[in-house]
């Protein structure tokens, strides 16, 4: 009996020993980009269409950290830097599609840095 509860202690103490902390990686662009094919539309002057706010919804999902969220809008600025868009409506699409996001007008020069914890844009006020 002692010889099975040694073994079992040894057992327990290997597993533990052994495993290893889960690492998640910021999302990617080439999970990000694809999503937001169907908000074309939407940047272009339309109205989202559903999977368009379906791929908000997954955005949601994939934003854990400031770095997601920087990781994220890094790849908003990919995607849109081919094409004329007015930067102002991105910040809308979120509530448009009933999603509580929130995404900066990130335009071709927006700095994804001033991205802070809670997805807002970090704006530096004098004085203070």
């Amino acid at each position: 009996m002692d010889c099975f509860r040694l073994l079992w202690s040894v057992a327990i103490g290997l597993l533990l020993v052994s495993r290893r902390p889960v690492v998640y990686a910021a999302p990617s662009c080439t999970w990000v980009m694809p999503m937001l094919a169907p908000c074309l539309g939407y940047i272009n002057g339309q109205e989202p269409s559903s999977l368009c706010c379906s791929a908000v919804e997954s955005i949601k999902a994939m934003e854990k950290t400031k770095s997601d969220r920087m990781a994220i809008c890094n790849c908003v600025k990919q995607a849109t830097r081919l094409i004329s868009y007015n930067p102002k409506r991105l910040p809308l699409l979120p509530k448009k599609c009933g999603v509580d996001l929130k995404f900066p007008p990130i335009g071709h020069d927006y700095d994804c840095k001033k991205i802070d914890e809670l997805g807002t844009e970090v704006v530096q006020q004098d004085g203070l």
